[in-house]
Protein backbone atom coordinates (compact mmCIF):
# COMPACT_ATOMS: atom_id res chain seq x y z
CA UNK A 1 0.00 0.00 0.00
CA UNK A 2 1.16 3.47 -0.75
CA UNK A 3 1.78 6.05 1.94
CA UNK A 4 0.22 8.16 3.32
CA UNK A 5 -2.45 5.86 4.73
CA UNK A 6 -5.94 7.08 5.46
CA UNK A 7 -7.82 3.86 6.08
CA UNK A 8 -9.95 3.67 9.16
CA UNK A 9 -10.06 0.82 11.64
CA UNK A 10 -6.30 0.25 11.79
CA UNK A 11 -3.82 0.79 14.56
CA UNK A 12 -3.78 4.56 14.87
CA UNK A 13 -0.24 4.89 16.27
CA UNK A 14 1.29 2.80 13.47
CA UNK A 15 -0.50 4.84 10.80
CA UNK A 16 0.73 8.06 12.39
CA UNK A 17 4.28 6.68 12.42
CA UNK A 18 4.20 5.72 8.74
CA UNK A 19 2.48 8.87 7.55
CA UNK A 20 4.78 11.11 9.55
CA UNK A 21 7.78 9.35 8.02
CA UNK A 22 6.43 9.84 4.49
CA UNK A 23 5.61 13.53 4.98
CA UNK A 24 8.97 14.27 6.61
CA UNK A 25 11.15 12.61 3.94
CA UNK A 26 8.98 14.13 1.20
CA UNK A 27 9.72 17.60 2.59
CA UNK A 28 13.44 16.85 2.89
CA UNK A 29 13.64 15.43 -0.64
CA UNK A 30 11.69 18.21 -2.34
CA UNK A 31 13.60 20.93 -0.46
CA UNK A 32 16.87 19.33 -1.54
CA UNK A 33 15.82 19.14 -5.20
CA UNK A 34 14.52 22.71 -5.16
CA UNK A 35 17.83 23.91 -3.73
CA UNK A 36 19.93 22.01 -6.25
CA UNK A 37 17.94 22.87 -9.38
CA UNK A 38 19.59 26.08 -10.52
CA UNK A 39 18.40 27.44 -13.86
CA UNK A 40 20.58 29.56 -16.10
CA UNK A 41 19.29 31.80 -18.89
CA UNK A 42 21.01 31.29 -22.22
CA UNK A 43 20.51 32.41 -25.81
CA UNK A 44 19.82 29.76 -28.44
CA UNK A 45 19.06 29.67 -32.15
CA UNK A 46 15.96 28.14 -33.75
CA UNK A 47 15.77 26.32 -37.09
CA UNK A 48 14.69 29.57 -38.78
CA UNK A 49 17.88 31.22 -37.40
CA UNK A 50 16.00 33.49 -35.02
CA UNK A 51 17.57 33.87 -31.57
CA UNK A 52 15.58 33.45 -28.36
CA UNK A 53 16.43 33.25 -24.68
CA UNK A 54 15.60 30.11 -22.72
CA UNK A 55 16.44 28.67 -19.31
CA UNK A 56 18.08 25.35 -18.51
CA UNK A 57 19.43 23.46 -15.51
CA UNK A 58 22.25 20.92 -15.16
CA UNK A 59 20.93 17.36 -14.56
CA UNK A 60 24.45 16.21 -13.66
CA UNK A 61 24.14 18.10 -10.40
CA UNK A 62 21.15 15.92 -9.47
CA UNK A 63 23.04 12.81 -10.57
CA UNK A 64 25.88 13.74 -8.20
CA UNK A 65 23.38 14.46 -5.42
CA UNK A 66 21.78 11.03 -5.79
CA UNK A 67 25.10 9.21 -6.11
CA UNK A 68 26.48 10.81 -2.96
CA UNK A 69 23.36 9.88 -1.02
CA UNK A 70 23.43 6.32 -2.36
CA UNK A 71 27.04 6.04 -1.23
CA UNK A 72 26.12 7.20 2.28
CA UNK A 73 23.34 4.61 2.51
CA UNK A 74 25.75 1.84 1.56
CA UNK A 75 28.33 3.17 4.01
CA UNK A 76 26.12 3.78 7.04
CA UNK A 77 23.47 1.09 6.83
CA UNK A 78 23.44 -2.68 6.43
CA UNK A 79 19.66 -2.92 6.49
CA UNK A 80 18.64 -0.44 3.79
CA UNK A 81 19.32 -1.65 0.26
CA UNK A 82 19.84 0.78 -2.61
CA UNK A 83 19.58 0.49 -6.38
CA UNK A 84 22.13 2.61 -8.31
CA UNK A 85 20.79 5.77 -9.89
CA UNK A 86 19.03 5.13 -13.18
CA UNK A 87 18.05 7.34 -16.10
CA UNK A 88 15.50 6.88 -18.86
CA UNK A 89 14.72 8.69 -22.12
CA UNK A 90 11.47 8.69 -24.04
CA UNK A 91 11.13 11.25 -26.82
CA UNK A 92 11.83 14.56 -25.05
CA UNK A 93 11.09 13.24 -21.54
CA UNK A 94 14.02 12.49 -19.23
CA UNK A 95 13.92 10.78 -15.85
CA UNK A 96 16.56 10.45 -13.09
CA UNK A 97 15.79 8.35 -10.04
CA UNK A 98 17.06 5.98 -7.39
CA UNK A 99 15.40 3.45 -5.14
CA UNK A 100 15.92 2.15 -1.61
CA UNK A 101 14.22 -0.68 0.23
CA UNK A 102 14.09 -2.20 3.70
CA UNK A 103 12.95 -5.52 5.14
CA UNK A 104 11.98 -5.68 8.80
CA UNK A 105 10.81 -9.11 9.89
CA UNK A 106 8.07 -9.83 7.39
CA UNK A 107 7.45 -6.20 6.42
CA UNK A 108 8.84 -4.35 3.43
CA UNK A 109 9.41 -0.66 2.62
CA UNK A 110 10.15 0.63 -0.86
CA UNK A 111 11.07 4.26 -1.58
CA UNK A 112 11.29 5.81 -5.04
CA UNK A 113 12.86 9.27 -5.41
CA UNK A 114 13.43 11.06 -8.69
CA UNK A 115 12.81 13.93 -11.06
CA UNK A 116 11.18 14.08 -14.48
CA UNK A 117 12.01 16.84 -16.93
CA UNK A 118 11.97 17.74 -20.60
CA UNK A 119 14.84 18.03 -23.05
CA UNK A 120 14.71 20.52 -25.92
CA UNK A 121 17.22 20.82 -28.75
CA UNK A 122 18.43 24.13 -30.19
CA UNK A 123 21.35 25.41 -32.20
CA UNK A 124 24.16 27.38 -30.68
CA UNK A 125 24.09 31.06 -31.52
CA UNK A 126 26.77 30.77 -34.19
CA UNK A 127 27.06 32.11 -37.74
CA UNK A 128 28.24 28.66 -38.81
CA UNK A 129 24.68 27.36 -38.37
CA UNK A 130 23.45 29.78 -41.03
CA UNK A 131 26.43 29.19 -43.33
CA UNK A 132 26.23 25.39 -43.14
CA UNK A 133 22.45 25.36 -43.57
CA UNK A 134 22.83 27.57 -46.65
CA UNK A 135 25.46 25.24 -48.14
CA UNK A 136 23.21 22.21 -47.54
CA UNK A 137 20.26 23.96 -49.17
CA UNK A 138 22.32 24.99 -52.23
CA UNK A 139 23.67 21.44 -52.73
CA UNK A 140 20.18 19.97 -52.37
CA UNK A 141 18.86 22.41 -54.97
CA UNK A 142 21.67 21.43 -57.37
CA UNK A 143 20.82 17.76 -56.90
CA UNK A 144 17.09 18.38 -57.36
CA UNK A 145 17.77 20.27 -60.58
CA UNK A 146 20.02 17.47 -61.84
CA UNK A 147 17.44 14.81 -60.96
CA UNK A 148 14.78 16.76 -62.86
CA UNK A 149 17.03 16.81 -65.94
CA UNK A 150 17.64 13.07 -65.57
CA UNK A 151 13.90 12.42 -65.41
CA UNK A 152 13.21 14.50 -68.51
CA UNK A 153 16.02 12.88 -70.49
CA UNK A 154 15.03 9.43 -69.27
CA UNK A 155 11.47 9.96 -70.44
CA UNK A 156 12.77 11.10 -73.83
CA UNK A 157 14.96 8.01 -74.21
CA UNK A 158 12.12 5.68 -73.28
CA UNK A 159 9.81 7.44 -75.73
CA UNK A 160 12.37 7.20 -78.55
CA UNK A 161 13.05 3.51 -77.85
CA UNK A 162 9.34 2.70 -77.78
CA UNK A 163 8.83 4.47 -81.10
CA UNK A 164 11.65 2.40 -82.61
CA UNK A 165 9.86 -0.73 -81.42
CA UNK A 166 6.59 0.35 -82.99
CA UNK A 167 4.77 1.63 -79.90
CA UNK A 168 4.37 5.21 -81.09
CA UNK A 169 0.57 5.32 -81.24
CA UNK A 170 -0.15 2.70 -78.55
CA UNK A 171 -2.27 3.96 -75.66
CA UNK A 172 -1.02 3.76 -72.06
CA UNK A 173 -3.12 0.71 -71.16
CA UNK A 174 -1.77 -1.35 -74.02
CA UNK A 175 1.75 -0.14 -73.33
CA UNK A 176 1.49 -1.11 -69.68
CA UNK A 177 0.28 -4.60 -70.61
CA UNK A 178 3.17 -4.98 -73.06
CA UNK A 179 5.76 -3.93 -70.48
CA UNK A 180 4.14 -6.11 -67.83
CA UNK A 181 4.18 -9.23 -69.98
CA UNK A 182 7.64 -8.61 -71.45
CA UNK A 183 9.91 -8.03 -68.47
CA UNK A 184 13.00 -8.06 -70.69
CA UNK A 185 11.64 -5.04 -72.57
CA UNK A 186 10.90 -3.23 -69.35
CA UNK A 187 14.35 -4.04 -67.97
CA UNK A 188 16.08 -2.84 -71.14
CA UNK A 189 14.23 0.50 -71.06
CA UNK A 190 15.04 1.05 -67.39
CA UNK A 191 18.73 0.34 -67.94
CA UNK A 192 18.94 2.81 -70.84
CA UNK A 193 17.14 5.50 -68.86
CA UNK A 194 19.30 4.86 -65.77
CA UNK A 195 22.51 5.16 -67.77
CA UNK A 196 21.87 8.90 -67.95
CA UNK A 197 22.76 9.19 -64.26
CA UNK A 198 26.37 8.35 -65.14
CA UNK A 199 26.58 11.79 -66.76
CA UNK A 200 25.82 13.43 -63.41
CA UNK A 201 28.64 12.33 -61.06
CA UNK A 202 28.23 15.50 -58.99
CA UNK A 203 25.03 14.12 -57.43
CA UNK A 204 26.95 11.52 -55.43
CA UNK A 205 29.66 14.02 -54.53
CA UNK A 206 27.01 16.47 -53.37
CA UNK A 207 25.31 13.79 -51.28
CA UNK A 208 28.60 13.01 -49.54
CA UNK A 209 29.16 16.70 -48.88
CA UNK A 210 25.59 17.12 -47.57
CA UNK A 211 26.11 14.21 -45.15
CA UNK A 212 29.35 15.79 -43.88
CA UNK A 213 27.72 19.20 -43.46
CA UNK A 214 24.80 17.68 -41.54
CA UNK A 215 27.27 16.13 -39.09
CA UNK A 216 28.94 19.52 -38.71
CA UNK A 217 25.51 21.01 -38.03
CA UNK A 218 24.78 18.34 -35.40
CA UNK A 219 27.92 19.41 -33.54
CA UNK A 220 26.34 22.86 -33.17
CA UNK A 221 23.22 21.49 -31.45
CA UNK A 222 22.81 22.06 -27.72
CA UNK A 223 20.41 20.28 -25.39
CA UNK A 224 18.53 22.27 -22.77
CA UNK A 225 16.65 20.86 -19.79
CA UNK A 226 13.44 22.19 -18.31
CA UNK A 227 11.57 21.22 -15.15
CA UNK A 228 8.64 22.55 -13.16
CA UNK A 229 9.34 22.15 -9.46
CA UNK A 230 5.95 20.59 -8.83
CA UNK A 231 5.23 17.63 -6.60
CA UNK A 232 4.16 14.65 -8.73
CA UNK A 233 2.63 11.33 -7.86
CA UNK A 234 3.34 8.23 -9.93
CA UNK A 235 0.29 8.74 -12.16
CA UNK A 236 1.28 12.29 -13.13
CA UNK A 237 4.81 11.09 -13.76
CA UNK A 238 3.57 8.38 -16.12
CA UNK A 239 1.47 10.99 -17.91
CA UNK A 240 4.66 12.87 -18.75
CA UNK A 241 4.42 15.85 -16.40
CA UNK A 242 7.54 17.58 -15.09
CA UNK A 243 8.48 17.66 -11.46
CA UNK A 244 9.70 15.87 -8.34
CA UNK A 245 8.54 12.36 -7.55
CA UNK A 246 8.72 10.49 -4.26
CA UNK A 247 6.53 7.66 -3.10
CA UNK A 248 6.72 5.01 -0.39
CA UNK A 249 5.14 1.57 -0.48
CA UNK A 250 4.56 -0.51 2.65
CA UNK A 251 3.82 -4.21 2.22
CA UNK A 252 3.91 -7.52 4.04
CA UNK A 253 6.08 -10.35 2.75
CA UNK A 254 3.92 -13.43 2.34
CA UNK A 255 6.73 -15.70 1.27
CA UNK A 256 10.38 -14.80 1.92
CA UNK A 257 11.65 -17.40 -0.50
CA UNK A 258 9.57 -16.22 -3.48
CA UNK A 259 9.49 -12.57 -2.30
CA UNK A 260 5.71 -12.55 -2.78
CA UNK A 261 4.19 -9.50 -1.09
CA UNK A 262 0.74 -8.23 -0.23
CA UNK A 263 -0.73 -4.87 0.68
CA UNK A 264 -3.37 -6.54 2.83
CA UNK A 265 -2.03 -6.01 6.35
CA UNK A 266 -3.71 -6.42 9.71
CA UNK A 267 -2.16 -3.52 11.59
CA UNK A 268 -3.47 -4.81 14.90
CA UNK A 269 -1.29 -7.91 14.56
CA UNK A 270 2.00 -6.17 13.83
CA UNK A 271 4.28 -7.14 16.74
CA UNK A 272 5.52 -4.33 18.98
CA UNK A 273 9.10 -5.46 18.29
CA UNK A 274 8.53 -4.95 14.58
CA UNK A 275 6.99 -1.52 15.13
CA UNK A 276 9.95 -0.49 17.31
CA UNK A 277 12.39 -1.71 14.64
CA UNK A 278 10.45 0.20 11.96
CA UNK A 279 10.55 3.36 14.03
CA UNK A 280 14.32 3.04 14.48
CA UNK A 281 15.01 2.46 10.76
CA UNK A 282 12.60 5.12 9.54
CA UNK A 283 14.15 7.69 11.86
CA UNK A 284 17.57 6.64 10.59
CA UNK A 285 16.53 7.17 6.96
CA UNK A 286 14.94 10.54 7.71
CA UNK A 287 18.05 11.77 9.53
CA UNK A 288 20.34 10.46 6.80
CA UNK A 289 18.35 12.25 4.13
CA UNK A 290 18.25 15.43 6.17
CA UNK A 291 22.00 15.42 6.74
CA UNK A 292 23.34 13.91 3.53
CA UNK A 293 20.90 14.67 0.71
CA UNK A 294 22.65 17.87 -0.24
CA UNK A 295 25.05 19.06 -2.91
Amino acid sequence: MRLPLNEKGKNHDTIILLNKFYESIKDVFENSITTNIVTIDTKVMLADFSVIETSSFDPNKIVTLFQNFERMINTKSKNWQSVPIQSTKSDDIRRLYFQVSLEIDKFYFYIYMGIQFHSLLYYQVDKQVIQISKQIRELQELNNSAKSEITIKGDQIIKQELEKLGFKDVNNTQLFEELFTHSDLSKSLIEKASSIEENYPDIEKNNDQIAKLKKDLENLIIETYHIDLASLDQNKMLQGENGMVIYVDFEMIKNKKTKEKTSVINFEKIPKESIDAMKHELEFMHDLMKNELKA
